[in-house]
C-alpha cells in the first residue's frame, strides 16, 4: 500500500470509497472535471478520484469557485487539485481554499522543492520527453518527494519495452484514452496502479454522454 504524508495532512494510499458494489481493476481518476454532471458521475460510479484544473495555461482550466460549488455538492471521492507552471504559493492558496486531498503537479519544480507544498502529490511525466533510461532517472529523482506520478504519451515508449514499469506501477497512474481498446490490453498487460481517464463536456447544463465512460468501466471491472 502506498501512503500519502505530508506536514499537515496524512492520507492512506490507495483511496477507496466505499462502493463494495463496484470492482475494478485499478485505482480510477477522472481528471479535469468541469461540470457537475462528471463529479456525480464519478462519485455514483466508484472512481476514486476526482481532478480539477487550476493550471492557467490549459483549456481545461475551471475558477476555483466554480469547482468548490462542484466539491461541495459530492462525496465519496477524493479530490485532487490539478495545476501547471503556477506559483508555489498560489498553488498552496488554491489547494487550502478547495482543501484538497492531494496536489497534481504538471510543471517544473525540481525535487527538494516539493516539500513546501504540503500537500500529497501526483507528479505528471510526459513519457514523450524521455528514451527508457531516461524515463527511469525522472521517476528516481522524483519518487522520494511524491506518493505517486501520472504518466502521460506513454503508449509508444511502453508498446517496445512493457516491463519498463515493473518498479514502479506501483506508484503510476497510466493516462488513458477510453475509446482506444488497443492500448487497453497494453495496460492490462503493464497492471499500472491506476489510470486517469479526461473529464468531459456537458450537452447543456446537466446532460451529459457518459456512453463511452461507461462502457469503458465496464471493461475494467473485476469479474469474479
Amino acid at each position: 500500500m502506498i501512503e500519502f504524508r505530508c506536514v499537515i495532512r496524512a492520507i492512506a494510499f490507495p483511496l477507496k470509497p466505499d462502493f463494495s458494489y463496484m470492482a475494478y481493476a485499478y485505482q480510477l481518476k477522472l481528471s479535469a472535471i468541469s461540470n457537475l454532471s462528471d463529479a456525480r458521475f464519478a462519485a455514483a460510479a466508484g472512481i476514486n478520484y476526482i481532478g480539477f484544473c487550476f493550471d492557467t495555461g490549459s483549456s481545461d482550466l475551471i475558477p476555483p469557485l466554480k469547482a468548490k460549488e462542484i466539491i461541495d455538492w459530492t462525496s465519496g471521492s477524493h479530490v485532487v487539485g490539478e495545476f501547471g507552471n503556477q506559483d508555489m504559493e498560489e498553488i498552496k492558496t488554491i489547494a487550502e481554499l478547495l482543501q484538497v486531498d492531494i496536489v497534481e503537479l504538471d510543471n517544473a519544480m525540481l525535487p527538494d522543492e516539493l516539500a513546501a507544498i504540503e500537500f500529497p502529490i501526483i507528479k505528471v511525466v510526459d513519457a514523450a520527453h524521455f528514451n527508457a533510461e531516461q524515463l527511469q532517472t525522472e521517476l528516481k529523482a522524483y519518487q522520494p518527494h511524491v506518493q505517486a506520478f501520472r504518466l502521460k504519451n506513454w503508449e509508444q515508449l511502453l508498446l517496445a519495452e512493457p516491463s519498463l514499469l515493473d518498479t514502479w506501477k506501483g506508484q503510476v497512474f497510466l493516462e488513458l484514452n477510453e475509446n482506444n481498446s488497443q492500448t487497453e490490453q497494453l495496460l492490462h498487460q503493464i497492471k499500472p496502479f491506476g489510470i486517469s481517464v479526461h473529464g468531459g463536456n456537458e450537452e447543456r447544463v446537466g446532460l451529459r454522454d457518459f456512453d463511452a465512460l461507461n462502457a469503458l468501466l465496464e471493461r475494467l471491472e473485476v469479474v469474479e
